[in-house]
């Protein structure tokens, strides 16, 4: 796992690195938002943003396997997809397979929030979690209807409501954040401080099992 990391971490970097260098001739007048050098542009993005996550989703793995595997997974797929349409001619072309794309990024993006608060958070706060949860999960599906062609803001209102979802989104993001980072935070200093943390069945069974030896030296002490 450490070694997958590592890997990650240097081709999120590298990528990175190219990405900026394109950026930087670009103030110099090379036009990279056009031809092989746009297409390596995005690539080199995508590569670098998803590699970045995935160092991420890896550490969510260790803490719960199952959620861990499945974004994951939309991550992979995600990135698989769009890297198909940035080095094909599906990246001029308004496609059904472009709409699918990013139809499944939003939801990745939005997957991947719910499960990093969720398993940093757990049970904590629940309600709060599940209003953000709602919140994001409503700004994505009006957002991906958008992107997708649909006149959603034809509706009366729904600008309104749309304006009003994304800064209930943030806000709430950023409260769920704080609170988890907090959480994080104080779980850190109980596991690598003077104590550590351990479930009461297990702590009862430690007294007892402390108990019963105790009678048991008295016992051949006599």
């Amino acid at each position: 796992m450490d070694k997958a990391k590592k890997i990650l971490l240097i081709s999120s970097l590298s990528a990175l690195g190219v990405t900026c260098v394109l950026l930087i001739t670009a103030i110099f007048g090379v036009n990279v938002f056009d031809g092989a050098l746009f297409r390596i542009l995005l690539v080199c993005a995508c590569l670098s943003l998803s590699c970045g996550v995935l160092v991420n989703e890896l550490s969510l793995i260790k803490k719960n396997k199952k959620l861990g595997f499945v974004s994951l997974s939309f991550l992979v797929l995600s990135t698989l997809f769009a890297l198909i349409i940035f080095v094909s001619p599906l990246l001029y072309i308004d496609s059904v397979f472009n709409k699918i794309t990013i139809v499944l990024s939003l939801f990745s993006i939005f997957f991947m929030i719910i499960v990093s608060f969720y398993v940093k958070m757990g049970k904590n706060m629940l309600l709060l979690q599940i209003i953000t949860y709602v919140a994001v999960f409503l700004t994505d599906i009006i957002l991906s209807l958008v992107l997708v062609g649909v006149k959603v803001f034809n509706i009366p209102s729904m600008s309104e409501i749309f304006a009003i979802l994304c800064i209930l989104s943030i806000c709430l993001l950023i409260a769920v954040g704080i609170l988890s980072g907090k959480k994080n935070f104080e779980n850190n200093i109980l596991e690598n401080g003077e104590y550590i943390k351990v479930l009461k069945k297990d702590y009862d069974n430690l007294v007892e099992e402390n108990k019963i030896l105790k009678e048991k030296l008295k016992k051949l002490e006599k």
